[in-house]
């Protein structure tokens, strides 16, 4: 078996095309654990998931990396997040039976948003696509196509209890008119579910390229880590101002608060709230899941 919740990168030295091979287990089951998902909406998210480490590797950045979609169908809201320390986290709203496939069926009119905190101060960047293609993995893609120039191909795959993926990125001084991309992606394109949830990622690229020199780096550990605190969502609070909160106050007797990634729900009442606006602190109550 595969090493858990890891990602593996790998460069074939003669074709100029470098790859990532990812497996998430315990990772996917920690999301999958904190809301009923459908089948369809959990395989939208299972690749979200897997992209987001894949595309993460792609680019050096310090901070968070965010993977969004925002569309009319039955999946509302899509988001995945990683950080550079190889955590990542993902919901899914929806709002009615959602189908396996087509990715429009899924999500309807939508927009792909892929936004990067560098963790230097405070720079964001953003690229924004429309979600084109038959799968997920088509409308990422097509992202790279336009806002890198550089050809992409990723393979994403999930079931209720693993979830894994591979991509193929021609480097920038790879030759467009070699015959090299074609045949990776054609090898690539061989590989079933089945295959890739059991083949270590040495086995698997042996297999593929054993014509290729292929030079395999060290596994990087990957898990589930949400990242929401007490602290953090007293900012939210405070961020509502005195009147605001005040009011919930008034109407509902204290403020609570539950993190749609990991289902942790806190409360405040108005000793926590005095404390909030007074000096930033939020003591007393407790974090619940």
């Amino acid at each position: 078996m595969q090493a858990k919740d890891s990602r593996y990168r790998f460069l074939l030295e003669n074709s100029n095309i470098r790859g990532v091979v990812v497996y998430l287990n315990e990772t996917w089951r920690e999301v999958l654990g904190r809301a009923d998902y459908p089948a369809g909406v959990r395989d939208i998210l299972g690749h979200a998931m897997v992209a987001m480490p894949l595309l993460a590797s792609t680019v050096k950045f310090g901070g968070r990396m965010t993977l969004q979609a925002k569309g009319s169908g039955p999946v509302t809201l899509l988001v995945v997040q990683a950080t550079a320390e190889g955590t990542q986290r993902g919901m899914a709203h929806w709002s009615a039976d959602t189908p396996l496939a087509p990715l429009a069926c899924v999500l309807g009119d939508a927009t792909l948003s892929i936004q990067i905190e560098t963790g230097k101060r405070g720079e964001i960047y953003q690229g924004v696509v429309n979600a084109h293609g038959e799968q997920l993995q088509d409308a990422l893609a097509h992202y790279f196509e336009n806002s890198e120039q550089l050809q992409t191909r990723l393979w994403l795959m999930c079931d209720d209890q693993q979830a894994a993926g591979i991509l193929l990125q021609a480097l920038p001084d790879a030759d467009p008119n070699s015959d090299d991309w074609d045949r990776a992606v054609h090898l690539v394109d061989t590989v079933a579910a089945a295959e890739l949830f059991e083949t270590p990622a040495e086995t698997l690229l042996r297999r593929l390229f054993h014509e290729d020199q292929t030079r395999l780096f060290d596994a990087e550990a990957l898990r589930f880590e949400c990242g929401c605190s007490r602290e953090r969502t007293a900012a939210l609070i405070q961020g509502l101002g005195r009147a605001e909160a005040d009011s919930i106050l008034v109407e509902q007797g204290s403020i609570e608060i539950t993190c749609e990634f990991c289902n942790s729900r806190n409360v405040f009442d108005g000793v926590d709230v005095e404390a909030i606006f007074r000096d930033g602190s939020a003591p007393g109550s407790q974090m619940l899941h």
